[in-house]
């Protein structure tokens, strides 16, 4: 019974040596890709009090929500106001945004 056992974690030893030694080979080679971020968030972190309304109304323009549930997005601040999203979009809302007194961060 002991045999059967000793065999198979002799088998299983000698099979993890070559794939260790091949991780290391190319670990090098994969540390040196670096994959670009595609998708972001578009992050509210403040608004200008003066332009809350105006903040309030972009967001429900931006987001399709209701005018309650805008309102607290805003007010609830720093929150995520859109999710998942291309660069170019969240650049052109960040801009959006700004421009009626909202701060902005593209996470």
């Amino acid at each position: 019974m002991w045999q059967g056992h000793f065999r198979l974690l002799l088998n299983l030893f000698d099979r993890s040596i070559p794939l260790f030694s091949l991780s290391l080979t190319r670990g090098g080679a994969e540390a040196a890709v670096v994959e670009e971020k595609t998708i972001f968030d578009l992050k509210l972190t403040g608004f200008d009090a003066k332009s809350k309304i105006k903040v309030i109304k972009e967001v429900r323009a931006i987001t399709s929500l209701g005018l309650k549930e805008a309102k607290e997005l805003v007010e609830g601040a720093p929150t995520n106001v859109k999710k998942d999203i291309q660069k170019e979009e969240a650049e052109e809302l960040k801009a959006k945004l700004e421009k009626v007194g909202a701060t902005i961060e593209i996470v």
